[in-house]
């Protein structure tokens, strides 16, 4: 009976350990290459060599059969445990992976325009007053400029909203695609963005700034699939950067859009760099 009773702990704690092994192989399928997928592929092989162990033994215990002691007994027992422990792992590692995954989805979310994949309002106004107690502190000079579509308005009203999304759309990509990673593009708010730049002077800003002008007002950035008329805008720009007068988070934005205010003015498609 000892020995049956030996047998049946190894082989649940066989199939609790082969059980384990089905969430491990999926979690490493979905982790990206490097250290912690090189590890987890260990620890699966390990499993393995452990399963192996569990028939050795098995085998030896029926080699023994007419010796069996209590001691045997136990390390059935600490097998069956080990497998059982092995599948909880794997089932834990799993499901706190996929917690993971879960939480980085609706922090992305959280700080992600919907429409246009850019940063949000809320995730600007963070990074800007971060990137500002940085540059002061490391007395780094930054740059914010704000970008607005003229006559947007018409734009929505000639074609609809549809195309109005696209146009944002298609502008978010062009301007993605021309700035530094270290920069900061965000939605600031219906059809103006907000691109923040650290360590760059407001006369790289303005080299920035006039590129952008110029690659947007040459790109089709949208189509109308019933004429297949293309769609061009224009933008005006508007640069401040961090100096002895503008030396805090709201004096920026205010006088970036004051300078917005005045590209606008004087007939937009341009770019107007703050005096201060």
């Amino acid at each position: 009976m000892i020995m049956i009773g030996e047998l049946v702990f190894l082989i649940i704690g066989a199939l609790f350990l082969v059980r384990a092994l089905s969430p491990i192989k999926r979690l490493i399928s979905e982790l990206p290459d490097g250290t912690l997928k090189r590890r987890w592929r260990l620890l699966s092989n390990l499993t393995l060599f452990f399963l192996l162990f569990y028939f050795v033994f098995g085998y030896n215990l029926w080699l023994l059969r007419e010796s069996i002691t209590v001691l045997s007994m136990l390390g059935s027992l600490m097998l069956l445990l080990g497998g059982i422990a092995s599948y909880v792992m794997g089932q834990l590692a799993l499901q706190t992976a996929n917690d993971v995954k879960d939480m980085a989805i609706l922090q992305h979310e959280s700080i992600t325009d919907a429409l246009t994949g850019l940063k949000n309002r809320r995730y600007f106004d963070q990074r800007m007053s971060e990137e500002v107690a940085l540059s002061l502190r490391h007395k780094l000079p930054l740059s914010l400029m704000l970008l607005d579509v003229d006559h947007f308005k018409k734009i929505n009203d000639t074609y609809g909203h549809q195309i109005g999304d696209e146009v944002l759309s298609s502008l978010a990509k062009l301007i993605s695609g021309m700035v530094r990673d270290s920069d900061i593009v965000a939605r600031y708010g219906g059809e103006e963005i907000a691109i923040i730049t650290p360590r760059t002077s407001k006369e790289e800003a303005a080299l920035l700034a006039e590129r952008l002008r110029d690659l947007i007002e040459k790109t089709t950035v949208a189509m109308v699939g019933t004429t297949q008329e293309v769609v061009q805008v224009t933008v005006s720009l508007g640069i401040c950067s961090l100096s002895p007068v503008i030396t805090d988070k709201d004096a920026l934005i205010e006088e970036s859009d004051q300078a917005l205010y005045l590209a606008k003015k004087y007939g937009r498609n341009r770019v107007v760099v703050s005096n201060w």
